[in-house]
């Protein structure tokens, strides 16, 4: 349920219609009026609310308005509104620069229209809204209910305005659904709804960039861990590619380095006519154990022909028993002391049949 309240401005009274909304229908729930012997002020406005209303529509008499008959050769509202402050041009005391200015249609035909403009001195309406704010209240529309109860027909306007309160309650009920003209445009147009919409947006914008400072500092800890994590698993995979290829010094990239020797070696099978280089390679690095550095591998599709170093003999006669286990007719055909002490050796061996 939303509370709407309606000003009727008239000669010598504040008319206020207060009316309890619910879905799209108004019911009227209280009327009450004010004096403006003493003039309209912001001091009579703020009297009249203990608690200022959010949404507000203000009728002013007609006496304060403008009023010009005009003919068009169309009907369209719209259409009417862009090309009517032309049509008024040289009709008003000042320049259609200084006005405000709305309408309403009086009379259709066929391809016609009758039009009552509708003005009110920019000065004049800025010193209105000036007045309500002054009080706290902000007017969403500013029309004339007068225009209503006389049909916009100009020669009526002339007469004493309709006083009877349940006649202009009922009018006021009608404007809230279509308001028959609406002075705050352009430049003095509603913007309560906008600032309201802006607060929100602000308070929404200060949770957001609270969140986002939280997933900042979530994505932070992760990304620690994550480079924590990674440069685990880069060390162990230096560790295991040092194992897998001993003799290689320099390690920049174990992904690449790895994939560039694995390349070698595929190309080296495919070379060898079905010898499966691959297993040959990972059980002598598996049965080999550190324990000698091997420089060279040959395999003819016959004989497999490893050289290598060790630290002594006796290394390179266990070298080759573990090789005894997954090979055939393993022996070491050569075998010799170098200048740097350790002992130089040549191993031939057959692939073991299944």
């Amino acid at each position: 349920m939303t509370n709407v309240v309606f000003i009727d401005w008239m000669e010598k009274d504040l008319i206020i219609y207060e009316f309890t909304r619910t879905g799209n229908d108004y019911e009227l729930a209280d009327t009450r009026s004010v004096s403006l012997e003493h003039g309209f002020s912001p001091s009579v406005l703020d009297s009249l609310f203990e608690e200022k209303p959010d949404n507000l529509y203000v009728s002013l008499p007609l006496d304060l308005l403008t009023l010009r008959e005009q003919s068009f050769p169309f009907a369209d509202k719209e259409k009417i509104q862009d090309t009517i402050a032309y049509e008024l041009e040289g009709t008003l005391l000042d320049s259609i620069d200084a006005y405000s200015i709305d309408h309403v249609i009086t009379e259709t035909f066929d391809d016609s229209s009758k039009v009552m403009a509708v003005c009110l001195e920019k000065t004049k309406l800025q010193e209105i809204i000036w007045t309500f704010s002054s009080a706290g209240l902000n007017p969403k529309v500013i029309t004339s209910i007068d225009l209503w109860l006389y049909g916009g027909k100009g020669e009526d306007f002339l007469g004493k305005p309709i006083s009877d309160r349940s006649v202009r309650a009922e009018t006021a009920r009608k404007e809230l659904d279509s308001p028959s003209i609406n002075l705050r445009k352009n430049e003095l147009a509603y913007t309560g709804d906008i600032e309201k919409f802006i607060k929100k947006i602000r308070v929404t914008a200060v949770l957001l960039l609270v969140l986002l400072v939280l997933i900042g500092v979530f994505s932070t800890l992760r990304l620690t861990s994550a480079k924590k994590e990674n440069r685990e698993l880069s060390g162990q995979m230096q560790s295991l590619y040092r194992k897998v290829f001993p003799g290689e010094k320099k390690i920049v990239d174990v992904g690449r380095q790895f994939q560039g020797k694995y390349n070698t070696l595929k190309k080296k099978k495919e070379a060898l006519a079905g010898i499966s280089m691959l297993d040959i390679l990972l059980e002598v690095a598996l049965k080999n154990d550190r324990a000698a550095t091997f420089h060279e591998l040959n395999a003819d599709g016959k004989n497999i022909i490893l050289k290598g170093t060790a630290e002594s003999f006796e290394d390179v006669e266990t070298i080759k028993n573990s090789f005894a286990t997954s090979f055939s007719t393993v022996k070491v055909t050569d075998s010799s002391s170098s200048a740097d002490k350790k002992v130089a050796f040549t191993i031939q061996m057959l692939e073991k049949k299944l």
